[in-house]
């Protein structure tokens, strides 16, 4: 702009000063000596500043130029002024910007008034034409700018419209998945357990019995377990469901006990004090009993006979947790799908800015180990909340 300002300068102090030194005007009006060249140029060389302050500037050279008409009547000079007027029109509102090229203009215009020679009515609506067209530009490229500064914020608008649409529309997929997941799911794991109750009632071995009722107590804490994650999605009345987690830290002893109970040889190692693991924020503790969950569930399914170690560990601010066998591994012929445990493993640890790595081990077996911060940013706390069952 800065150059584009030069340029236009020069340009009309060229055309300025070729009019006063034409034949004609000395002719008329005598010669420009000495600092009346102060004075006639000044009007001209303003263009340089007018966009530091349209209103001033215009303003001064509109009486620049009136004085400089005083001695040498008319001249080239006002042919500078849509430029003036055009600053003050794209800088304020057109009723403002109206009156105050409409004073400047008027002003000037009443030049043939006084100065030498005779009066030239052409002068006047000349003098206004020129101030109407520089405003006119400046209003027509002012509304258009308010235009698009519209169109962009209208744009935007839309967008976080859309975006928010979307996102509503992916909940509430969720949470018919959830529905019918939880339809399906509950309704096979009711009959197990209505079907274990029956046969328990009529066996009368008491190992049996006793293997029936915890396979009872298992399916009802599952259903149980479906329950609470659907309302982690929606609630019947429509209000948030409430985000607090079903497990933490201090179910995985009760974890493994039945897993053991089941006969899996898996022991754990717990290294959290109980006031850790009190100060633990719950969405870390869930995230880290369902990891155990997934991976222990990984280890019984694919590592076969084994032996499988579950180690808890606390330090100021992460939970760490290892699970790790040492039976043959994840088959590499595992059928598809068999890698979502792992999948929803880490995006649990993730969510809450922890990490998870799984992978077999240079001695034989498989191990999973997560680092979970124990106090979550909140954002990542509601989004651990959110998350569904484990995959």
């Amino acid at each position: 702009m800065i150059a584009t300002d030069v340029v236009v300068t020069l340009v009309f102090l060229w055309i300025t000063v070729e009019s006063l030194r034409s034949t004609t005007f000395i002719e008329e009006y005598g010669r420009v000596e000495g600092a009346g060249w102060l004075l006639a140029v000044s009007p001209t060389a303003l263009l340089l500043v007018r966009r530091l302050a349209p209103a001033t500037t215009m303003f001064a050279a509109t009486a620049l130029l009136m004085l400089a008409s005083v001695f040498w009547g008319d001249s080239n000079a006002p042919l500078a002024i849509p430029f003036f007027a055009y600053s003050v029109g794209l800088t304020r509102p057109a009723n403002t910007s109206a009156w105050m090229i409409g004073v400047a203009a008027l002003a000037l215009a009443m030049r043939v008034l006084y100065g030498p020679g005779d009066p030239i009515l052409l002068a006047v609506p000349v003098t206004l034409m020129l101030y109407a067209i520089g405003w006119l530009v400046a209003v027509s490229i002012r509304r258009n700018q308010e235009r698009a500064g519209r169109f962009a914020t209208e744009a935007q608008e839309l967008r976080i419209h859309s975006s928010e649409i979307a996102e509503q529309a992916v909940a509430d997929e969720r949470a018919r998945i959830a529905r019918e997941l939880h339809d399906a799911v509950g309704h096979a794991v009711n009959l197990m357990v209505m079907q274990a109750g029956a046969i328990r009632l009529t066996t009368r071995d008491a190992r049996v019995a006793q293997s029936l009722r915890e396979l009872e107590d298992v399916g009802r804490s599952a259903l149980t377990d479906l329950d609470r994650m659907l309302g982690l999605l929606r609630s019947p009345e429509g209000n948030p469901a409430p985000l607090e987690p079903a497990r933490t830290t201090a179910d995985i002893a009760k974890l493994i006990d039945e897993a053991r109970r089941s006969g899996v040889d898996v022991h754990l190692h717990n290294r959290c004090d109980d006031a850790m693991g009190e100060a633990m924020e719950r969405p870390a503790g869930a995230a880290a009993y369902r990891i155990v969950q997934e991976a222990l569930t990984n280890a019984i399914k694919h590592a076969g006979p084994a032996r499988i170690d579950v180690t808890l560990a606390c330090t100021e601010r992460n939970v760490e947790v290892t699970v790790a066998d040492n039976g043959r591994g994840i088959r590499a012929n595992a059928a598809p799908g068999g890698g979502r445990g792992i999948v929803g493993m880490t995006e649990r640890a993730h969510v809450l800015g922890g990490t998870l790595t799984a992978g077999p081990l240079a001695e034989g077996g498989f191990q999973v180990k997560a680092r979970i911060p124990r106090t979550a940013k909140s954002e990542h706390a509601t989004a651990s909340g959110r998350r569904g069952s484990p995959k």
